[in-house]
């Protein structure tokens, strides 16, 4: 396969993956979800029953008095935080902080055919449904753990459709193995089950695996990849 055949193939699957990390990114957020305000959650308007400037800013004449000279509640010296007490006048326990976010990580593998020819449809989809992946969501298929993408399978050529009601007519160079983690299994278990399968789909369509820099998938790659993700996993303390 020429230089401008993988260029172009490696173009078409950064699209493929690019929309369906952003689809699913948004499907995270609840539909009723906006933006929060910059004022806090006081209703426009202000608040209910008090007439004239919006809540926020009425609720602020403390901090415009302060400005001068910073009172406490007994009117001198500096605002003290109070710790909150529950009913009993108890001390209540801070809440712990928030857990830093995980970044996300892209791993990908390229399927392409020995020869750089087409791969027809059915070829394809019986090669795929043999692996156990489901045909689903953004019509590609995944191996799924509790209704979730663990890693998906589309075609190389920009959008990656692989509807199995197309198969007919269908052919494509290659395809795009993928994983966004975190994901619903561990990552370890979930690369070397990615890993595994794009193999058997290569042998059944007469091709060959691939990392995401074009190099052919051997031993040493595959360990190379694995140390990869599982320097990821020990940066975001992610269980192996």
């Amino acid at each position: 396969m020429s230089v401008l055949q993988w260029a172009l193939l490696i173009v078409g699957a950064a699209a493929v993956i690019a929309v369906y990390v952003v689809s699913r990114r948004s499907s995270r957020l609840p539909k009723d979800w906006e933006p929060p305000s910059g004022r806090g959650s006081v209703p426009r308007g202000g608040v209910p029953g008090l007439p004239g400037k919006p809540g926020a800013d009425q609720m602020d004449m403390f901090a415009q008095g302060s400005r001068g000279g910073e009172f406490d509640e007994f009117g001198v010296g500096k605002p003290r935080k109070r710790a909150e007490q529950d009913l009993f006048g108890e001390p209540v326990a801070a809440a712990p902080a928030a857990a830093a976010p995980v970044e996300e990580k892209i791993v990908t593998l390229l399927i392409a055919e020995r020869e750089g020819t087409a791969i027809f449809g059915p070829k394809i989809h019986l090669a795929l449904q043999a692996q156990g992946l489901q045909y689903g969501e953004h019509r590609i298929y995944h191996r799924l753990q509790g209704g979730r993408a663990v890693f998906s399978v589309a075609s190389l050529v920009k959008p990656g459709l692989l509807d199995p009601a197309e198969q007919q007519g269908f052919s494509t160079p290659g395809l795009t193995v993928f994983m966004l983690l975190p994901g619903p299994a561990k990552p370890g278990s979930a690369l070397q089950d990615m890993i595994s399968t794009a193999q058997s789909l290569a042998n059944a369509l007469n091709a060959e695996v691939f990392d995401a820099s074009r190099q052919p998938l051997t031993p040493d790659n595959a360990r190379t990849l694995k140390a990869d993700v599982g320097a990821w996993a020990q940066r975001n303390n992610v269980a192996l």
